[in-house]
């Protein structure tokens, strides 16, 4: 007897996918939130902290950066301004290379020279500002550090009187990302696509969805499924 192989249905698969995306944003959260509260623990109560007192920093951006799964391609602490006292200005960002040589990203510090940019006005850092909570920006391209679509996610450092003193994040290089996604989009066996809230296209089965591209609506029969703790959605074929 030949045994007929069924495709799950359209939401099932869908949720199959999410839960795949939910576990791989866990897996770049989990090491910020406790570089996060490592950071804020580093920061003196009765004092402005100077950059040797985040020293924390550095070697826990190097870890992610070095992941087996080199999902990781930038990681770092990004200060408020005026935080660090000999620092006003201070971005701490080590990339890695597609030799997997980790360096730290140069940028202009000083806001009276040509070349220097305010993070602050930039949404990986206005949005935890605002909410207090973390976020995922992208996917984008992210001409500050990678040059490529990125997804950038953020957890804010919290002061002592819960005001955010920094944040810190990691760069995800939507290509690595779609590298581990895309099995659990082809075993569905449908054309299906991840989107982020504004419906720009993550990842996708389909050649027209292409990333970074908009998705303002889809065919009658498709079935989304929204990622209760990341911002994205999952499209599926019905």
């Amino acid at each position: 007897m030949t045994e007929v192989f069924a495709w799950p249905a359209a939401a099932p698969a869908a949720a199959g996918i999410a839960a795949e995306l939910e576990r791989l944003c866990a897996t770049v959260f989990a090491p910020l939130v406790a570089l996060a509260e490592a950071a804020a623990a580093a920061i003196p109560a009765d004092r402005a902290p100077l950059l040797a007192d985040l020293g924390v920093v550095r070697p826990a951006a190097v870890a992610q950066l070095n992941r087996g799964d080199a999902l990781v391609a930038g990681c770092g602490l990004i200060a408020d301004p005026g935080l660090i006292a000999d620092a006003p200005w201070h971005l701490a960002w080590w990339t890695a290379g597609a030799d997997r040589e980790i360096a730290p990203l140069r940028v202009v510090s000083d806001p009276a020279r040509d070349g220097f940019r305010d993070y602050t006005v930039l949404e990986w850092w206005s949005v935890p500002r605002r909410t207090g909570r973390r976020h995922i920006t992208g996917p984008y391209v992210d001409y500050l550090c990678t040059d490529a679509y990125t997804l950038t996610f953020t957890v804010p450092v919290r002061r002592a009187d819960g005001s955010m003193a920094a944040v810190v994040g990691s760069d995800v290089y939507v290509a690595r990302a779609e590298r581990l996604l895309l099995p659990a989009l082809r075993a569905c066996g449908r054309p299906a696509t991840v989107v982020n809230r504004a419906g720009r296209v993550v990842v996708s089965t389909l050649p027209e969805h292409v990333t970074g591209s908009l998705v303002r609506s889809f065919p009658a029969g498709w079935v989304r499924h929204d990622c209760g703790d990341v911002p994205f959605g999952v499209l599926v074929c019905g």
